[in-house]
């Protein structure tokens, strides 16, 4: 395979990958905050549920996340992770997924 062809073939997928992406997505919380994620910006959690586990709030589903108050959710983030609220650590995650996503 030629440096062209090469460079095709990585276009062609990463278009591919970026359709399949495209619209809004619907991401489980343990796939969009890895392991990774949570060591590198948290203060010692390796999992969102074990974050969560030690927070005040009682989560059973994804969905429960809607019913906290947000500045009481962004007191939570601010005390125990590298973010100041959790739209910038939901963000951070979302664009780290997304990259992933891409293969980039």
């Amino acid at each position: 395979m030629t440096g062209l062809e090469e460079l095709n073939k990585k276009l062609s997928d990463l278009q591919s990958n970026a359709n399949s992406i495209s619209g809004q997505n619907s991401v489980p919380l343990n796939e969009l905050f890895t392991r990774k994620f949570m060591e590198s910006n948290t203060k010692g959690f390796t999992d969102i549920s074990s974050f969560f586990d030690a927070s005040p709030f009682v989560l059973e589903k994804q969905e429960d996340l809607n019913s906290i108050p947000a500045d009481e959710l962004d007191i939570y983030v601010s005390k125990n992770t590298l973010f100041n609220s959790w739209k910038e650590m939901l963000s951070k995650a979302g664009s780290e997924w997304t990259v992933k996503q891409l293969g980039l």
